[in-house]
């Protein structure tokens, strides 16, 4: 990856050499605006399209929208936790972010199969699913099960009628929404690399 980013540097600045003086300083200036906004576009669309997705998913799973912004919410939290600056880095956390999540609704999922939702009984099921990932050597996986636990058995006292295996099965599908929005932005608008381009500007 950094070979990669090296490739694109080198690249850049070659392009940026080759224009004439006034191409050159526009390109540049272009550059240092969209890395400035870059990053703020890049979390706005993963909120956008997430909880779009997600509100659409929710609502035409449960037939109401009083509990869509739970949903679209949790969507666009993940995906705005897992986006990081490069394609592969966004790849391995949201990786490692459904997996936990699948854990964490599965255990969420044989919990409320057989209690309600409570305070203590959450505090000792995020102990549990995190020490059961140490054990098995899948630490990676501890903060996405126990977030995806815990917003399932906080939803579950939201919407207590809700089936459990509904109430699992939606948030996991949100986490999954919001990891392969996250997924898609990194791909297709990437951070660019710091470049010692600015000298360029005052070479004859």
């Amino acid at each position: 990856m950094a070979h990669q980013q090296s490739k694109i540097s080198y690249r850049c600045i070659s392009d940026t050499i080759l224009k004439p003086p006034g191409e050159r300083e526009l390109d540049i200036r272009w550059k240092n605006t969209f890395k400035t906004l870059g990053p703020g576009i890049r979390y706005a669309l993963i909120a956008l399209v997430s909880f779009s997705v997600a509100h659409y998913l929710t609502l035409h799973v449960l037939s109401t929208p009083h509990y869509t912004p739970v949903g679209a919410l949790w969507a666009t939290i993940t995906g705005t936790v897992v986006l990081a600056d490069t394609y592969s880095s966004t790849v391995a956390k949201a990786r490692l972010q459904v997996l936990g999540g699948l854990v964490g609704a599965i255990t969420g999922f044989i919990y409320l199969s057989f209690f309600p939702f409570s305070i203590l009984g959450m505090t000792v099921m995020i102990i549990l699913v995190v020490s059961l990932c140490q054990v098995t050597k899948l630490s990676g996986y501890s903060p996405g099960a126990a977030l995806n636990l815990a917003v399932i058995l906080i939803f579950s006292s939201i919407n207590p009628e809700l089936a459990p295996i509904t109430n699992s099965g939606l948030r996991l599908l949100e986490m999954a929404i919001g990891c392969s929005v996250a997924i898609i932005v990194a791909r297709f608008l990437p951070v660019l690399p710091d470049e010692p381009v600015m000298n360029v500007l005052h070479s004859p």
